[in-house]
């Protein structure tokens, strides 16, 4: 209790002490005096509780004692309160000012993928209405399939991020990203990659049409360099030596543009043109009867082990494409007497097809390009005894595993060796 409380209270007392001794009830006067002080002190609560409902300092109740120093500390709460509250509003509002500039779609959702905010690139983009679809699942708005999945991965992508088409725009292309930031939220974005998409369109489609062009007078240069080397009577012996480099480098370069061909054939469409039961085992022997055949005086252990007898629907072509160049290059980069291992499993809700050696390895800084096209890591891994490598197998595999809704994982040691597994959803 503070002074002034206490004299207050011994003024109420003897007051009343007073009041009541000259009515000659003195202890009724002590006691009216004390319900009056209590009555005060109601009052006062009542004022405080209206000041701190009000959220007002301007209308604090102006008291002495205890109330005057809870008065001034609830004041100086609600001074520093609405000085933060000036500053988050400030930050808010810079925050929407540079959203709403920003040209990429951005949209907060919550743990059911429920919408929390959107900026405006969002309704041109998306057509994500901010406030209108608020609460509103994304995947209700957004109706594709490629994006409800994307959304709904627990991020066992190969990458992070999905194209797709704007839902307003048929002709606009997006590149969406989702980011969680916290146990309950993330954020999805969405760009707008029409021109990057059309640049390499126009690229795509000007390696076929150059590779289209190239087969015909190649078929012809090779028919020609077969005959003179055939007819080695006619042919000066001289010639011998470098009519076999040429036949050599003619085979490559046509197996280089029939590998472009096959490359825009799958960059073509996203899902293959032929799809029917698969008997892995069948094809897997297969592959490794060709690649025991090109790459026998390597004398690799070459071992096939079938774990599932689930078969895989898709295309035989694509699929023995994808594998023969997992296979391959396996092959390529596995010194002489070393292990080449093939599995086919199921892991949880996938079926596995993984391929395992302990060849020459990959550092880990080239393993997220080594899927482009041309791609090659160093010097040491271009050329071997077996002749050269194009860069363009493991660029077949992606594009063969995205047609069959697929994901490619790759992990490696440098002179430990590489696996490689595509994991099909059932």
């Amino acid at each position: 209790m503070k002074i002034s409380d206490f004299w207050r209270l011994l003024l109420y007392v003897a007051l009343g002490a007073t009041l009541g001794a000259l009515g000659g009830q003195a202890l009724l006067g002590v006691v009216l005096s004390l319900l009056a002080y209590i009555w005060h002190l109601h009052r006062s609560l009542i004022g405080l509780l209206n000041h701190v409902n009000g959220a007002s300092s301007d209308q604090s109740p102006k008291e002495s004692g205890v109330f005057e120093e809870i008065n001034y500390s609830i004041s100086q709460l609600f001074n520093r309160h609405k000085s933060r509250r000036q500053r988050l509003t400030a930050v808010l509002r810079q925050f929407e000012q540079a959203t709403a500039a920003w040209p990429d779609a951005i949209v907060i959702l919550n743990q059911t993928d429920d919408i929390e905010w959107a900026n405006p690139a969002a309704r041109h983009l998306l057509d994500v209405r901010w406030p209108e679809d608020k609460k509103q699942r994304i995947t209700n708005i957004i109706r594709i399939p490629a994006l409800r999945e994307f959304i709904s991965s627990t991020g066992n992508t190969e990458e992070q991020t999905v194209d797709i088409i704007s839902p307003l725009q048929p002709d606009v292309h997006l590149s969406a990203l989702t980011v969680p930031y916290s146990k309950t939220h993330k954020i999805f974005t969405a760009r707008d990659v029409t021109e990057i998409y059309r640049a390499i369109k126009v690229r795509s489609d000007f390696v076929a049409n150059v590779s289209h062009e190239l087969k015909t007078p190649l078929t012809v240069f090779r028919g020609y360099l077969e005959a003179l080397t055939i007819q080695s009577d006619i042919c000066p012996p001289t010639w011998q030596p470098a009519l076999k480099q040429m036949t050599e480098h003619s085979l490559e370069m046509s197996n280089l543009v029939d590998t472009l061909l096959n490359l825009s054939h799958l960059e073509e469409s996203q899902i293959p043109a032929d799809s029917e039961p698969i008997d892995i085992k069948l094809l897997l022997e297969e592959v490794v009867k060709a690649t025991s055949q090109i790459y026998k005086e390597k004398n690799h252990a070459l071992t096939i082990h079938i774990d599932s007898q689930k078969k895989l629907t898709g295309s035989r072509v694509e699929l023995y494409s994808a594998v023969s160049n997992l296979t391959f290059n396996a092959a390529h980069y596995t010194p002489k007497d070393g292990a080449i291992s093939i599995r086919w499993y199921q892991q949880d809700a996938y079926l596995v097809l993984e391929v395992k050696d302990n060849g020459i390895g990959i550092a880990e800084e080239h393993l997220s390009r080594i899927t482009e096209r041309f791609y090659r890591v160093d010097n040491s891994r271009t050329r071997t005894e077996q002749g050269s490598k194009n860069g363009l197998g493991l660029a077949i595999v992606k594009h063969v595993v995205r047609r069959h809704s697929a994901l490619l994982n790759i992990t490696s040691e440098l002179g430990r060796g590489s696996c490689f597994s595509i994991k099909f959803k059932q």
